[in-house]
Order: structure tokens, then sequence, then C-alpha cells
């Protein structure tokens, strides 16, 4: 057995001493051949002015001030929920994949891709989990870290660029057999009492399974100019689909909330779903190299079995975090569109577009400060039995402003936009059933990057040129 260092890292509004519990049940399971050092992470999480940069950073000169190794698979980490994007910030900024120190990576309920609380208002947050106060200018004010909650609220930049960085790179990436083992945990119910506020379907009442998931995928939609007919039309092309390299376990934990998850009860206090959850951390602290993808493979089968499939009635919804980025062709975000989904058969889209638009897409989400980005949260299972029904493909288009209109004698003449007003200016991308069981997958993020043409009408720029 390994004697690797164990490190712990809490998540927002926590503090370290929340894991003490958790460690002596590791301490009694894996016994001091498997444990012989602990570090136990204390950082600041509601201050305002930090950034998931500072944190990184002092976590980078804490690490190097209590001697913690350094060197490739020589230390274990265990995180809970906002630790998760922490350590990850961490790891892709100070070592390249196959130079990470880290082995074992377990995640509890992390926010890997945000959680629908960052974007609440300081009241709410506070009904959910206690705030401080600080005293400024004589007088107490609640911080509740906004730097931090930026970075947190779905379909943010941040965790945008981090998976870029860390999911999608070339190779195998940080996380796979022969590098960093991790695991991700995370249950699918929500609080009790007031808190139950916070409560969604397919969440554990912070964080959403889809979002705690670090297997993700991204895929392409260019929406490019071509003249047909003599006419300029917007066409659709979907390219690129890719899934996240390397393979990490994920695992939903059946009757766990946000805070149970973290185990800090006595062994004998445990619920039946904290001792499975326990034993689950214990294997993925000692799995090995050549069992992790049966890991992971089991994990994945229990998940199945959680979740509800096409066509059943069994299980729990899966829901995927759909996030949506678009931006024209100079790299400018869009920050007015609408994405609509129909049959591409009817003229009006048919009863499809109203079960989509009204029941499978439960929420949408627009990141605050950009709402270029935003955050669909897609039941799976109800989207593709819709198409199924409607026995047909599932057409996708796009609305955006400004709309474009040549016609200087029309009243809202714009010189510049988007061709997507009408059928006649943007074709569908219609996707078949091959196609949508790739894109809509539960409990994963799917990182949608959408290109959108941006044109200018004729008259915008001319060039009188005299004969000589």
């Amino acid at each position: 057995m390994s004697n690797r260092p164990l490190v712990l890292l809490h998540g927002w509004n926590d503090e370290g001493s929340s894991f003490e519990k958790l460690v002596g049940h590791l301490r009694k399971r894996l016994g001091s051949g498997h444990i012989q050092r602990i570090a136990i992470g204390d950082y600041l999480s509601k201050d305002d002015a930090l950034r998931f940069d500072d944190l990184q950073a002092a976590l980078d000169r804490a690490w190097r001030a209590r001697e913690l190794p350094r060197d490739v698979a020589s230390v274990d980490v265990i995180v809970h929920s906002t630790g998760g994007l922490v350590i990850r910030d961490w790891l892709v900024r100070h070592f390249t994949p196959d130079a990470a120190p880290v082995k074992h990576l377990v995640m509890l309920a992390p926010a890997n891709f945000g959680s629908p609380l960052a974007h609440m208002g300081r009241s709410m947050l506070g009904r959910i989990a206690n705030g401080f106060f600080s005293r400024q200018a004589g007088q107490a004010v609640m911080e509740t870290g906004a730097g931090i909650l930026r970075g947190l609220e779905l379909a943010s930049p941040f965790s945008w660029e981090l998976a870029m960085r860390d999911r999608f790179v070339e190779g195998e990436g940080m996380y796979a057999p022969g590098r960093v083992l991790c695991t991700v945990l995370c249950g699918n119910t929500g609080y009790g009492g007031i808190r139950s506020l916070a409560n969604e379907d397919g969440g554990d009442g912070t964080v959403r399974l889809s979002t705690a998931n670090l297997n993700c995928a991204q895929v392409h939609i260019a929406f490019r100019e071509e003249v047909r007919d003599g006419n300029r039309v917007t066409v659709p092309e979907m390219a690129d689909y890719r899934e996240s390299t390397g393979r990490c376990a994920f695992r939903i934990l059946d009757g766990l909330d946000h805070s149970a998850i973290k185990l800090d009860a006595a062994e004998s206090r445990l619920s039946r779903a904290q001792q499975d959850a326990l034993t689950l951390v214990e294997r993925a602290l000692t799995v090995e190299d050549d069992a992790f993808l049966g890991f992971c493979d089991e994990c994945e089968a229990t998940n199945q079995m959680l979740t509800r499939q096409p066509g059943e009635r069994r299980g729990k919804a899966g829901f995927q975090n759909t996030v949506v980025r678009v931006r024209d062709q100079f790299d400018i975000p869009v920050e007015d569109y609408l994405i609509e989904f129909y049959d591409p058969n009817r003229p009006d889209g048919g009863g499809l577009a109203r079960t989509i638009h009204e029941a499978a897409i439960r929420k949408v989400h627009n990141y605050r400060a950009d709402t270029s980005l935003r955050s669909l949260y897609i039941d799976t299972a109800r989207l593709c039995e819709a198409v199924e029904r409607a026995d047909t493909r599932l057409g996708m288009s796009i609305t955006a402003e400004p709309m474009l209109d040549e016609d200087e004698s029309h009243a809202r003449f714009t010189p510049v936009g988007f061709r997507t007003l009408s059928d006649e200016d943007i074709e569908d991308l219609c996707l078949n059933d091959a196609q949508l069981a790739e894109i809509f997958q539960p409990h994963r993020t799917l990182l949608v990057d959408v290109c959108l043409h941006r044109s200018q009408a004729d008259n915008v720029f001319r060039l009188n040129v005299e004969q000589g």
C-alpha cells in the first residue's frame, strides 16, 4: 500500500475542520501504513476581492511552505465542491499532464462546471448557507465572495477555459490511467428544511450531477454565409464533435445531498448511503492504474441503473448541462440570440417544438456578465422521446440581433447584422438519430461553440472607380 500524503480542500463557505470526521474514518479503514501525513487546507472563499487566480497561487505557496512533495504521483487529494476547481486550476497552471504530483484525486460533489446557486442574490445565499459579516466603516456588511461566485456561475468563461486547458488537450491529458486517477462522486438528493429552496431535479442541492461530472464533450457549429440562386443565405454546419481526453470515474450516490457527502459524522451515525460513499472513497484512494478503467465502467453501470432511459419509467431524470457560446466570425460575443428546437418538416415547428421548449429544456441561465454564454438544462430522455414520437429529425436554428435589413426604405433598416430572421435567411441544422444520441447525454456538460456569420449590406462600403 502507498503511504502518500493526503491533502484535503474544502468548498465555498466552509473550513478544513469539516473534514476531521472523514479523516478519522479513512485512518481507521486504511491504517497508518497508507495515510501517514495529512494536510487539511483552509482558505478564504467569501471575500469579494478573491478570484480563483488568487486561490491557486496561494495554494502553491502554502504547498511549498509545508514542503509537500511535487514529484510525479507523490500525493493523494480529496476535494469538496469549489475545491475541485481550485485543485484543477493549480494542477494545470503548474504541471504538465505527465508530471502532476497527484496520483488519486477524489472529488466530492465538485462544482466543475458551476452551481445554480452561484448567481443568486445575497439574501438567498444567506438562507442556504451562513454568511459572515465583516466590519467596514462601522457597519456590518455581508460578503459572499463575489469573485469566486462569478467563476462558479453556470456557463462562466472561467469553467469553459479551464476545461479547454485540462479536458480538451492533445494526447491523454491530465486524467487517465498512468497519470491522475480522478474519481467524481455526487449525490442526487436535495436538502431538507429551509435549504430546500435550492433543490432541483438532477442535483444535490448545490451542484448538478451534470456540472460535477468531469467527463464532458465539445462541438463546434458554424453558421456561414453562402450565395444560393443569387441570394445570400446563412448555412449551418456541425463539425469537430469530441469528448474530453482521458477518463474519470463518475458515480451517482443515491440519497446523499451536498453536505452529507462530506461524511461529517461519527461512523455509528453514518447512513447506509454514507457508508457506501465511504467505501467508494476508500476504493478511489487505492485503485491501481490497471484496474481504473474497470472501476469507471462499474460506476457507469450503476449510474445507468439509477437513471431513467428513453421509453422507461424507472429511475430519475438525467440532465445535460448544455453550455452555448455564440460569437461572430470576428470572435466578438453575440449577446442577444435565441436557440430554437423544432420539427423541420412542420412550418410551425410542430408539437415537438412545444414539448422541447416547455418540458425537455428545464431551465436556461444566461451568464450575467456576458450573455453570449448560456446554460440549457436539458432532460435528455424526454427530448429523445419527443423526437421519436414525432418520427422526425431534430431541427435547430438560431435568431440573433441585430438582424440585417438591407432595404434602406424600411423603417428598421440595419446595414450590419445577422441573416437569421426568416426561413429564407437561414437553413435548419438537422440531427439524425445517431447525432441525437451523441450530442444529448445525461449527467454531463456539453460545450457548444457557435460561430454566427455577421453580414454587411452593400452600401456599408463602396469604392467608386474612375476610368482613366
